[in-house]
């Protein structure tokens, strides 16, 4: 099945909170390289079915069906599909508004912030409530968009019963903006996190410029703003984490994965990879044969 996703431009204020739903998707998972999200990024999966490996943070975590885990801001993680069981993920992408002054901290906003990284089994029926958003989404009959936000409340409030046992009680106040354009993407932080994610192979300070709508002292400041790093330590840091990623889990030939990185030459791949890891990719991939 292809990845099937929908970006949305949908809020609500969890007590003192603002949480907006910037990308909800699903599909199979076969692997994703090392990345992490900007400041008040939130990221929750959950794996309905297979099984792989996650990494969050350098632990590693076994993934079964029914795993439920969430990645807050900077926490890096990746994903390693079984080759006989691929996962299958329903992924929301959120983007939570900076604090009041008055914030509570026992408040559900406060208490969905305070968890960076969870990883566990669901409890909560979260696969039911992401099956009827995506159909809500898919059949667009009368309401759907008041339905998915409701939906989407749920999934938030049953990820913190995850969290917690205990009763929660709180007032959710709405606000739906229309559904976006599905495929148009209309935070900039998920735009760039997708590009360094995803064209590892020929990143370009130029080119994410004009994916974001941006200068290119616009879009440097953006990086540093957002990330703390310049757009050349991000490409670094986007094409050593799919270099990780390809010697472990591909028979491809160091050569061929030098060329897939868009490196001129393999001598400089690994020399680039030994200055950043402290090892050379060959002796990565021996001391990391499955």
């Amino acid at each position: 099945m292809s990845p099937e996703f929908y970006s949305l431009d949908l809020s609500f204020t969890l007590d003192d909170r603002n949480i907006h739903v910037i990308r909800i998707s699903r599909g199979t998972i076969e692997q994703v390289p090392v990345h992490s999200h900007g400041a008040d990024t939130y990221e929750i999966h959950y794996l309905p079915f297979g099984y792989g490996t996650a990494m969050i943070d350098s632990k590693q975590y076994p993934v079964a069906p029914n795993t439920l885990y969430v990645t807050g801001p900077f926490v890096e993680h990746s994903q390693i599909s079984s080759p006989d069981s691929p996962m299958f993920e329903y992924c929301l992408n959120l983007k939570v508004d900076p604090a009041p002054a008055n914030t509570l901290s026992n408040s559900l906003g406060s208490r969905f912030l305070a968890q960076t990284t969870w990883f566990g089994q669901d409890s909560q029926d979260i696969f039911s409530l992401l099956q009827q958003i995506f159909q809500e989404l898919g059949e667009k009959r009368l309401g759907y968009m008041q339905q998915v936000h409701s939906l989407l409340m749920q999934c938030i409030i049953a990820l913190l019963r995850n969290y917690d046992d205990s009763p929660l009680t709180a007032s959710l106040l709405c606000n739906t903006p229309p559904l976006s354009d599905p495929h148009s993407g209309s935070d900039k932080t998920l735009l760039a996190e997708n590009y360094f994610l995803f064209e590892y192979g020929h990143l370009s300070l130029e080119e994410l410029a004009g994916i974001l709508g941006f200068s290119i002292r616009q879009t440097q400041r953006f990086l540093l703003n957002s990330y703390g790093k310049t757009f050349r330590e991000k490409k670094r840091e986007s094409r050593m984490a799919a270099a990780l990623l390809l010697l472990s889990s591909s028979n491809e030939t160091i050569t061929s994965i030098s060329e897939k990185l868009g490196f001129a030459s393999m001598e400089y791949f690994s020399s680039s990879f030994k200055h950043y890891y402290g090892i050379s990719p060959q002796e990565y991939r021996k001391n990391n044969l499955k």
